[in-house]
């Protein structure tokens, strides 16, 4: 149950809310297993999301008892779970997760001797901790910030012979940016590959990869670019211990956020800039000709759809959507690079289908009540002009979704 901040009842968080879960996340790394080590009820929601989205076969669940908590057993414990794992497993895992809950933050333990000992037993896996703390998400070390953090911190030291610098000067760098900070690959289409590609560069981000090998490779890229304010940390991380140099490219849908990004990208590429007033005049025709198709239904955004949504907000406006609302993260509004998931919501709600609009993002769907919605939790990966041109898409689909049977009830009932 989350309790919102404008003093109205807590609401149910239902297991497939956003479909991004902590142990998805830390999936996108390939060749990956998950041992959740935890008591029985934290990892309910985890194994509901692993059968909805098809990752079950990647977990395992160590389910702690009391006893094993209080006496200190589940330490033992944890290193014969994830030794089994790992003998039973076909193929052999090339990383080993041991990802461990609140709780274990409250004890204050230490696995680095657990990592040690499996790391031993089996030769060429990278095992190591994440850890699932929704209790620090008000704190200065926010859940999603660390997972990323952690995420790359696992990363290998770089073999002898490849780090450093050679006659001359540095080592030469593979021709790599990385993309950080979002769950999901951005689009071959998307304007920020191109640009890439086009530079004579390969644009990697790890949830598009099958190989271990991708994710070590990410140690010796050109440069890192992080979509979201989460993948800020973990950039910093990789600057000092690879010298990998970053931006920040936060996902922001206004055009002038959208051209300067691509300029810098460009600059720091050496690429040719592409067509940006054409680029941007087939965005608004093709959002202006939805706007058209979507009439008078209006559309409510929140914040875990897209990190700025008041820039969504005026983008849409402008090409004539009707906005109802927006549901901000406090963070958003006074802090753009950080993430509080702290929302702001209405203090008149219903539970129910029954408002005839359109949900940017599952939790105003939640909260208004909407008889529609697009399914999007932190831009699904879209950024930019490609990405507005897909939201354009999700919404025109929407709009013509189907009456759901509770509709054609209360319209009977009128």
């Amino acid at each position: 149950m989350i309790s919102d901040n404008a003093g109205g009842l807590p609401r149910y968080c239902h297991p497939y809310h956003g479909g991004w879960d902590v142990a998805r996340i830390a999936l996108d790394i390939p060749e990956s297993r998950i041992l959740f080590v935890c008591p029985v009820s934290c990892a309910r929601i985890i194994c509901l999301n692993a059968v909805k989205y098809d990752y079950k076969d990647r977990i395992n669940v160590l389910a702690l008892t009391e006893d094993d908590i209080v006496s200190g057993a589940y330490e033992q414990k944890t290193v014969e779970a994830a030794c089994r794992v790992l003998e039973d497993a076909s193929p052999r895992p090339r990383a080993l997760i041991l990802y461990v809950s609140c709780i274990d933050a409250m004890l204050g333990n230490d696995h680095s001797f657990q990592c040690e000992e499996i790391m031993e037993r089996f030769p060429g896996v990278n095992c190591f901790v994440l850890r699932m703390c929704p209790i620090t998400r008000y704190s200065g070390d926010l859940p999603l910030v660390a997972l990323q953090r952690d995420m790359y911190a696992a990363l290998p030291d770089l073999p002898e012979e490849e780090a450093g610098e050679v006659p001359g000067g540095p080592r030469e760098r593979e021709k790599t940016v990385v993309f950080i900070g979002t769950n999901i690959a951005p689009a071959e289409e998307n304007e920020l590959v191109s640009v890439i590609k086009s530079a004579g560069f390969k644009a990697l981000h790890i949830q598009a990869s099958e190989s271990y090998d991708d994710f070590l490779a990410v140690r010796k890229a050109s440069l890192v670019m992080s979509l979201m304010p989460f993948g800020s940390s973990a950039a910093k991380l990789l600057k000092e211990r690879f010298g990998i140099p970053f931006i920040p490219y936060f996902a922001k849908y206004d055009p002038a956020s959208i051209r300067k990004t691509v300029q810098d990208l460009c600059t720091a590429l050496g690429a040719p800039l592409p067509d940006m007033d054409a680029m941007e005049a087939e965005t608004i025709d093709i959002l202006k000709k939805t706007a058209e198709a979507v009439g008078d239904t209006e559309l409510i955004i929140d914040s875990t759809a897209t990190l700025f949504p008041d820039a969504l907000r005026e983008t849409l406006k402008a090409a004539g959507f009707k906005i109802a609302s927006v549901l901000a993260d406090d963070a958003a509004r006074t802090a753009p690079d950080v993430d509080s998931g702290s929302i702001n919501v209405p203090r008149a709600r219903s539970y129910a289908p029954s408002r005839d609009a359109i949900a940017i993002g599952m939790v105003a769907s939640s909260f208004e009540g909407t008889s529609k919605s697009v399914d999007i939790f932190y831009d699904s990966g879209d950024w930019g002009h490609q990405g507005l041109r897909s939201l354009a898409g999700r919404i025109l689909e929407a709009a013509k979704a189907p009456k759901t049977a509770e509709d054609i009830r209360k319209e009977a009932r009128r």
